[in-house]
């Protein structure tokens, strides 16, 4: 596994910021390919504005991730996305 190699989560953000968007978690070999895989995820819907991304530590037991490079999958469960998301990396 190379050293830029990991795990995002991502988020769409919508034009009305009321409304929560689609949640997904990918692997990509670096940073530049996680954004691409956040822009396919997010679409051209005139209601999204944009998605925020992440760079996540995999959790470890029932919330670990096992994905392909490339690959992304949907979150829909509130309490795993709370887990991802302080699986954050501060760097």
């Amino acid at each position: 596994m190379s050293v830029a190699e990991g795990y995002w989560t991502i988020q769409v953000i919508r034009r009305d910021r009321n409304q929560v968007g689609p949640r997904y978690v990918c692997r990509a070999p670096d940073d530049a390919a996680a954004r691409g895989i956040a822009g396919h995820l997010s679409g051209s819907s005139k209601d999204v504005v944009g998605y925020d991304i992440h760079r996540i530590d995999n959790p470890h037991g029932a919330n670990a991730r096992v994905l392909d490079l490339g690959q992304s999958e949907s979150v829909a469960s509130s309490d795993t996305w709370a887990v991802l998301q302080a699986a954050r990396r501060s760097a």
